[in-house]
C-alpha cells in the first residue's frame, strides 16, 4: 500500500472514529427510562462504508477502548454499566454487517437491511445477556426493559443508514488506484 493510501485510510478511520465518538455520547429521552442514541447508527453507516473489515473492527475497539476511560458512552456514560454489552457487541457485529453487505446477487438496500438487521439481533442477543447477568435480571424482563423499546427505533436506525450511504457520495471511502 502506496503513503498517499495509508495516509488517506488514516484519516477517513480517525474521522469515522471522532463522529463515533461525538455522535455517540448522546441520546435523546423519550420517557421514563427510555433514551436512544445513535450509536447503532454510526455503526451500521461505518460497516456499510469502509472498504476494509480491519477498520471497521479498528474504530469499534477503539470507541470501546477509549469509552472505558472517556465519557463517550450513550448519555456521557464512562467505563461498564449494564448496557456496556451493547458497547461489546459493536465489535462482534462489525465484520458480521461487513460481510454480510457483501453478499453478491442482492440489490443492495436489501443486503444492506439484511446484513444490518442481523447485526442488530446479534447486538441485542450479546447486550440483553450481558446485562441480564450484571443485573441478575431474568431474561423476559431484561429483553422488555432493554429490547422491545428500542426495536422500533432501531429498525428506523438502519433504513436512515441505509439512506445516508447512498446520499454518501461513493468515491468518498473509496481508494484511488494512482500508481
Amino acid at each position: 500500500m502506496n503513503q498517499r493510501k495509508t495516509i488517506r485510510r488514516i484519516c477517513i478511520n480517525a474521522i469515522m472514529l471522532a463522529l463515533f465518538c461525538i455522535v455517540g455520547m448522546f441520546s435523546i429521552p423519550l420517557g421514563a427510562n427510555i433514551k436512544v442514541s445513535l450509536q447503532l447508527l454510526i455503526v451500521f453507516i461505518i460497516c456499510l462504508t469502509m472498504e476494509s473489515v480491519i477498520d471497521c473492527l479498528i474504530i469499534t475497539s477503539l470507541y470501546l477502548l477509549l469509552g472505558l476511560f472517556l465519557p463517550f458512552y450513550a448519555g456521557f456514560n464512562i467505563g461498564i454499566s449494564p448496557t456496556f454489552g451493547y458497547v461489546i457487541s459493536f465489535v462482534v457485529i462489525s465484520p458480521i454487517i461487513f460481510f454480510l453487505n457483501k453478499i453478491p446477487k442482492l440489490y443492495a438496500p436489501v443486503r444492506m437491511f439484511i446484513a444490518c438487521f442481523v447485526g442488530l439481533l446479534v447486538c441485542y442477543a450479546i447486550g440483553t445477556t450481558f446485562m441480564a447477568l450484571y443485573l441478575q435480571w431474568d431474561l423476559p424482563k431484561t429483553l422488555a426493559v432493554s429490547v422491545l423499546p428500542y426495536l422500533p427505533f432501531d429498525i428506523a436506525k438502519i433504513v436512515v443508514s441505509i439512506l445516508i450511504v447512498f446520499i454518501l457520495p461513493p468515491r468518498l471511502f473509496k481508494q484511488e488506484d494512482n500508481k
